[in-house]
């Protein structure tokens, strides 16, 4: 079978489009993009990544079964004490997702980030390799949403644009809350968390749903009510990590509404066992419990992937450019270690120091390294992570980051995503 086409960002006809001061304020002020740079370098552009049609049909394929599996294998996890133990969580986190799994408060945004393999054949299910799942609160909404038309507004008027997560999630929110208000929690420390939330509130309030601003420590019951803010609200959504909410003066009376159904979330709190990336371990170790389904989506589409005390510390040194090492709940590519940048002397020290953290309780994992394939763009040859959006199941669009080597932080170039039957033909 031939080769899966590979994708190619588009120059367009400005080389700067972002220099053209309408574009420009529209980037903050239409789509509320505040953080368009860092470290005096540009983090979004207009030239588009453009996906053949056959690779975005297999990228939507694989994110929507990647979801699927690993959220399944996740999901034991509620259910097991001896399982639930691996993910090392506190007992506060565990309380809240054991409320959403007992009143069925399971809608979920979640993003597969899928990386383009070097080498491979357009086989079914083979060409993409996804790295990790963001199940718990996901991000990119604003490029997702504003990069694309800026882009139109720029010239560029070929392809299919197949992202609307913005728009879905919206719907689905105004659709939980049933006339009701929805309270958008986010870390009020950030202003990229802020740009998040006041965009879905733009849009809610375009559907007529009322929307709340506020942290993660406002909710509070008050009778049988969760309460923001002195309103009463019917739906949290949540851009604020699970993992920090331990500890909360509110988070009992919280996970009580919701396991009696007073309140719904999203995403679900029963989803943070899927955000872990030690899931992919668990999905990894026991693809031979799974069904023949099941154990193809693995095997095609997920790294080789285990808890970092289940491989001998001598192998991860030794292969130093064949492993990556990373903290099961770390962030934005934090606490993410890739062997074939690190010096060999530092890697050997990372060994160390993650295996001794692993042996105090955290949870780690050791993934094989993916070898990707580059794509061209107007300032060379990069890597790409392509986020897939997946709302309830379903993908709903794409968030893309360029980088120049394997390792994705916040300071990757994030550029919009077309669709065309070929590069050439867009």
């Amino acid at each position: 079978m031939a080769p899966t086409p590979h994708p190619r960002v588009r120059l367009l006809g400005h080389a700067d489009p972002l220099r053209i001061p309408e574009l420009a304020r529209q980037l903050t002020q239409s789509y509320f993009i505040w953080d368009g740079f860092v470290a005096g370098a540009r983090r979004v552009d207009l030239h588009p990544l453009v996906l053949p049609d056959r690779l975005h049909e297999l990228a939507r394929s694989a994110a929507e079964a990647v979801t699927r599996v690993v959220s399944g294998v996740a999901r034991r996890a509620l259910h097991h004490s001896g399982e639930r133990r691996l993910y090392g969580l506190h007992p506060d986190v565990e309380r809240l997702a054991e409320a959403s799994d007992a009143a069925g408060d399971d809608a979920a945004l979640v993003r597969v980030d899928l990386l383009l393999n070097a080498g491979e054949s357009a086989g079914e299910g083979e060409g993409v390799t996804a790295c990790e799942i963001n199940a718990d609160c996901p991000g990119g909404h604003n490029e997702a949403f504003g990069l694309p038309r800026l882009a139109r507004a720029a010239g560029y008027l070929a392809g299919g644009n197949p992202t609307m997560v913005v728009e879905a999630l919206a719907s689905r929110l105004a659709e939980l809350a049933a006339g009701g208000v929805v309270a958008l929690i986010f870390a009020t420390a950030y202003a990229e968390d802020l740009q998040v939330c006041a965009l879905l509130q733009r849009e809610l309030t375009r559907r007529g749903v009322e929307a709340i601003l506020a942290p993660a420590t406002a909710p509070k019951v008050a009778g049988r009510e969760v309460v923001v803010r002195g309103r009463a609200v019917k739906v949290v959504y949540r851009f604020f990590p699970t993992e920090y909410m331990e500890g909360q003066s509110n988070l009992g009376g919280l996970a009580d509404a919701i396991a009696g159904g007073r309140v719904r979330t999203l995403t679900g709190f029963s989803h943070i066992y899927t955000q872990s990336k030690y899931a992919f371990a668990r999905a990894w170790g026991g693809r031979g419990e799974l069904s023949g389904d099941d154990r193809r989506v693995v095997t095609a589409h997920l790294p080789p992937t285990y808890d970092v005390e289940d491989v001998p510390p001598r192998d991860l040194v030794a292969d130093r450019e064949g492993w990556v090492l990373k903290r099961a709940y770390g962030r934005v590519g934090d606490e993410v270690l890739v062997g074939p940048l690190t010096p060999v002397d530092m890697w050997r020290d990372f060994v160390e120091k993650v295996r001794g953290r692993r042996a105090r309780g955290e949870s780690w994992i050791a993934q094989r390294f993916v070898r990707q394939a580059t794509v061209p763009t107007p300032w060379g040859e990069r890597y790409v992570t392509l986020g897939v959006y997946v709302l309830d199941g379903k993908f709903v669009g794409y968030f893309a980051r360029l980088t120049r080597e394997s390792h994705v932080s916040h300071g990757a170039l994030c550029v919009p995503v077309f669709h065309a039957p070929t590069p050439e033909a867009s």
